[in-house]
């Protein structure tokens, strides 16, 4: 009996020391798991020359991931890159403050949102900056386009097919990475919070 005894006390005693500090490894990975989800919610930032397709191309990395070898072909890749970037470096200036205070006024009114639960004050302050927004974006997404597919002609003709192929699956990667990521954050919540949660973003 005495045995037991002895045995009982020790395993408690050996359980209390063995616990680590701050409550255990439970707690420890109770509190990585917030930090986690914390990161994973931290709020994305509004950026209207990415809404409107503009972003310059790193033109080394292009020609080893094409994996050119010629030098005039080099050559040739590397000067029609650097005028597409140069053209939308163009745009950027000239269309900077727009997208500062677009920027501002965006960012803004998320910011607005989040902290008041994602509850709007002014149902249709979204909707008319929106509307703002899209107004003046769209010709300059249009000079985008326009530009893309000359380079993308371009480049057609010099590259061969599979470099030509690769080219814009790598182009196409780049891009998508500029969409919001609204579908996965969708996915991500539960079933019962898509009802009742409003969905923030322009």
């Amino acid at each position: 009996m005495k045995n037991i005894l002895y045995l009982a006390i020790f395993l408690l005693n050996f359980s209390v020391y063995a616990q680590p500090p701050g409550g255990g490894g439970g707690q420890r990975g109770e509190r990585q798991n917030q930090q986690g989800q914390q990161d994973r919610e931290k709020p994305r930032v509004f950026k209207s020359a990415e809404v409107a397709g503009l972003f310059s191309y790193d033109v080394e990395k292009i020609i080893k991931k094409l994996k050119i070898k010629d030098e005039t072909l080099e050559t040739s890749v590397a000067k029609l890159l650097k005028d597409y970037n140069f053209e939308i470096k163009e745009i950027t200036l000239l269309n900077a403050d727009k997208f500062k205070d677009f920027d501002k006024l965006v960012n803004a009114e998320m910011q607005a949102r989040r902290e008041s639960g994602n509850q709007r004050t002014k149902n249709n302050t979204k909707g008319e900056l929106r509307e703002k927004i899209q107004e003046v974006l769209r010709p300059i997404r249009k000079e985008v386009r326009e530009k893309e597919e000359k380079l993308n002609e371009n480049l057609e003709a010099v590259l061969s097919k599979k470099q030509n192929k690769k080219w814009l699956k790598y182009q196409k990667k780049l891009k998508d990475k500029l969409k919001p990521k609204r579908a996965q954050r969708n996915n991500n919540q539960q079933p019962g919070q898509r009802g009742n949660r409003q969905r923030g973003g322009f």
